[in-house]
């Protein structure tokens, strides 16, 4: 069940199909769009392949600083992404 895409993916990738871009472009497009949804998983994975010794400290401080300034960062990043809607809806009332 870990492998199955979620929604959100799949959902992701219905909106490049409907861009009509060409070939490549689509192509990476895609590709960029699986960096950008996995770089979570990615940046500790080329840190432990170039930097062994240093990643498991990074990896600890990050995790220290989420469990720290998760409720903050988390208002913070609803407050941009509600602002823009909000935005976003009065301009399409606007026009």
């Amino acid at each position: 069940m870990l492998t199955l895409p979620g929604g959100s993916y799949l959902a992701g990738l219905d909106h490049i199909e409907k861009q009509k871009l060409s070939t490549p472009a689509t192509v990476l497009t895609v590709i960029g769009f699986n960096l950008v949804m996995l770089i979570l998983l990615e940046l500790p994975l080329l840190g432990y392949t170039f930097a062994p010794e240093w990643t498991p400290g990074a990896v600890e401080r990050t995790k220290a600083w989420a469990g720290r300034n998760a409720h903050k960062a988390a208002v913070i990043t609803l407050t941009v992404l509600g602002g823009a809607l909000v935005i976003k809806g009065i301009a399409e009332l606007v026009s």
